[in-house]
């Protein structure tokens, strides 16, 4: 995994609580003195047991902990990366661009990002079938990152998660619903 999610989390944890509370994280799930650089890999264990440490902090179920980081991360890798979203004219369009543009841009900017696999298939104006697949099985994050860009777009999201590898299935399959926020 590479260090930029890992500094992502990092500010999620400080900004949420506090710098003491991701030490001790890092204390008990990190090589000693670990200091995250974004470009490098890191092993994906760190960051599954930092997250799972995470849900026991703040007691709340992983996949809800991993949804609240992914919405997060998207805002945090937006200010990292501004130049990206600025190809996409809205929502559907980015979402639609995640394997063709998005990731091969991260390829670009990051040796070896090993990116999951997403398949999008464009049902009408407002819903988006997507197909995810990852041996790290992070569609719980996934989806946070979807709402995430929803909320950069200030359009509604509404995610119905047909078929999940945690289940067993082959791929995750994502149903995406979304309209543009009423305002007033």
């Amino acid at each position: 995994m590479k260090g930029i999610i890992f500094r992502g989390l990092e500010e999620l944890v400080v900004t949420s609580h506090d710098i003491a509370v991701w030490e001790k994280l890092l204390e008990k799930h990190a090589p000693a003195d670990r200091v995250y650089v974004s470009a490098k890999n890191y092993p994906d264990e760190e960051l599954f047991a930092l997250a799972q440490e995470v849900a026991i902090v703040v007691d709340k179920p992983l996949p809800d902990v991993l949804r609240t980081f992914g919405e997060f991360l998207f805002t945090y890798l937006t200010h990292k990366h501004r130049e990206i979203l600025d190809q996409f004219d809205g929502f559907s369009s980015l979402i639609m661009s995640i394997d063709t543009v998005i990731h091969a841009e991260v390829a670009k900017l990051y040796h070896e990002p090993n990116l999951p696999e997403i398949r999008c298939e464009r049902i009408d104006d407002s819903h988006i079938l997507m197909f995810y697949c990852s041996k790290r099985k992070l569609c719980f994050c996934a989806e946070g990152l979807i709402h995430g860009a929803a909320e950069y777009y200030q359009m509604n999201v509404n995610i119905e998660h047909q078929k999940c590898m945690h289940q067993g299935a082959a791929e995750c399959t994502l149903l995406l619903s979304f309209g543009e926020k009423k305002h007033g």
